[in-house]
C-alpha cells in the first residue's frame, strides 16, 4: 500500500502543476495554493489553512469520479505488477506527473502555435544564437502567406509568444533555441505532428 508522505508528494506536486486545468474542472474551488485551499460552497467561502495531507485527503473527494477512479486502479496495478509499492514508488510518480505536465503544456503550445513559428524553431535548432533583424524573414513569409493573420500582429508579438512559452530566449541581442524548444521540436516528431500549420 502507498505510504500516505507518497500520497501527500504526488497530489501536492500534481496539483500544483495543473492547478488551472483542475480548477477549470471543479468550478467549487477558487484557488489552490501553497498550504491554502478555497472552497466555493453555500456553507464556506473563505480560505484556510490545511496541513499537508489533509490538503491532499479534501482535493482527493474533490476530484472524486468513477474515470479518475478506473485510471487510479490501472496505475496501481501496473505498480503491483513492477512491486513499486513503497518508497522506491515516488521518484517514478513524480517522474511520470512531470513528464505528463510537459506533454500536456506541449499539446496546448501545438494547438495554437504558427506554422512560421515552427519554421523559426527548426532555423534555430540547427544554428548558433541569431541577431533579432535575421528572424524576421520567417515572419515577413508567414505574413505574406496569411496577411489576414497578421494584420494586428506585429512581429514583436509573433516573437514574444515564443519567449513567453520558453521556446527561445534572448540574450545580448541573440535569440536561441532553450532546452525545452529542442524538447517541443522533439515531441512533435515523436508524435507525428506536421510541422505544416496555418499562419
Amino acid at each position: 500500500m502507498y505510504s500516505a508522505m507518497a500520497v501527500v508528494l504526488i497530489f501536492v506536486a500534481f496539483f500544483i502543476i495543473f492547478r488551472k486545468q483542475i480548477i477549470e474542472l471543479f468550478p467549487r474551488i477558487r484557488s489552490i495554493g501553497k498550504g491554502l485551499v478555497a472552497l466555493d460552497s453555500e456553507q464556506q467561502k473563505s480560505k484556510f489553512e490545511v496541513d499537508p495531507q489533509k490538503e491532499a485527503e479534501a482535493l482527493m473527494r474533490q476530484f472524486d469520479n468513477a474515470l479518475i477512479r478506473e485510471v487510479e486502479d490501472i496505475i496501481k496495478g501496473e505498480f503491483n505488477k513492477k512491486k513499486l509499492l513503497g518508497a522506491e514508488g515516488i521518484p517514478v510518480l513524480i517522474r511520470s506527473v512531470a513528464a505528463l505536465s510537459i506533454a500536456y503544456a506541449f499539446s496546448e503550445t501545438y494547438r495554437i502555435i504558427w506554422g512560421s513559428q515552427l519554421s523559426l524553431l527548426d532555423y534555430l535548432n540547427t544554428q548558433k544564437p541569431q541577431p533579432v533583424i535575421a528572424l524576421r524573414a520567417f515572419y515577413n513569409l508567414g505574413a505574406t502567406q496569411y496577411p489576414l493573420y497578421y494584420t494586428a500582429y506585429s512581429f514583436e508579438q509573433w516573437l514574444g509568444f515564443l519567449k513567453d512559452q520558453l521556446l527561445i530566449r534572448e540574450e545580448a541581442g541573440l535569440i536561441g533555441i532553450t532546452v525545452r524548444g529542442r524538447e517541443f521540436l522533439t515531441y512533435l516528431t515523436n508524435a507525428g505532428l506536421t510541422r505544416n500549420k496555418a499562419g
